[in-house]
């Protein structure tokens, strides 16, 4: 009989004999907000699969996702869910306080959304009082190692080619004509909010004579639609390099949480606090 790793589809039983193989486990966190034409579910629906691929060929107990995460910039967009940056880090804390009681010292967090980082990262210093490692891997920076001239291209690219292929060529909201607005366009497309002198960057971030100054705003109040036209044949090219995309990150995650299980939890966490 194979060894069950996935813990929703475990009994109270099976769990507990699961977690008795490796003190390691792993969870996806997403969130959601909008994409240009790319489903909203996007930061949720690609660490699902990566968790549940890593899981597969590792034997790591790995745990439902997170659908709901940090989107304070992205609130104004329509299907966006947000979670407050406090809440979630405490939601965070509980999660892995529950996995310490299952005898879990090490967990492989699979990030889905930039947002959800520094909550995450608190979270993680916290439980590190408790004799735990959080490892965080976001899968768009392995992605721009493993294929740096696809990178290049963009993040929202990025996304729509993983997208599609986890979803198919038919899922995403490619219109005639259409410019995209929400974390959409290489180089975004933003409105001038501050003046000809305060130029916007992306997310928060602007430049003034050459410094970087960060802002926050809405990022409903700052985007304009903005390129490329999709036709078919780049959805086509998008399909083909997505599946390419998701067996390398799957490889390297792999090898990270193989490499991770062998950690010495006592001294990693040795320390002169």
């Amino acid at each position: 009989m194979t060894e069950k790793y996935l813990l929703w589809n475990m009994s109270w039983k099976e769990a507990e004999e699961a977690f008795k193989r490796s003190d390691t486990a792993i969870l996806p966190l997403g969130t959601l907000h909008g994409h240009g034409p790319t489903p909203i579910s996007i930061d949720s629906s690609s660490v699902e699969k990566f968790a549940e691929e890593v899981g597969r060929r590792t034997g790591l107990v790995t745990l439902p996702i997170v659908p709901f995460g940090e989107n304070e910039k992205q609130k104004f967009y329509p299907g966006s869910i947000t979670i407050g940056l406090e809440t979630i880090e405490r939601y965070y804390i509980d999660i892995f306080k529950s996995l310490h009681r299952n005898g879990i010292r090490k967990v492989i967090v699979i990030n889905g959304h930039g947002g959800n980082r520094d909550p995450l990262i608190r979270a993680g210093r916290k439980v590190r009082d408790l004799g735990m490692i959080i490892a965080i891997q976001e899968w768009w920076t392995i992605m721009g190692q493993l294929m740096p001239e696809f990178h290049k291209r963009g993040a929202d690219i990025e996304e729509l080619a993983v997208s599609l292929a986890l979803g198919g060529k038919e899922i995403a909201d490619i219109r005639d004509n259409a410019g995209y607005m929400g974390e959409w366009g290489t180089p975004y497309t933003m409105k001038k909010l501050f003046g000809d002198n305060i130029k916007p960057l992306g997310f928060n971030d602007f430049e003034y004579k050459g410094g970087r100054i960060i802002i926050p705003v809405q990022a409903w109040d700052l985007d304009l639609e903005g390129p490329p036209i999709l036709k078919p044949d780049v959805v086509d090219e998008l399909y083909d390099l997505g599946k390419e995309a998701i067996e390398l990150v799957v490889e390297y995650i792999v090898d990270f949480a193989l490499e991770f299980q062998k950690i010495d939890i006592t001294e990693a966490l040795k320390s002169q606090d």
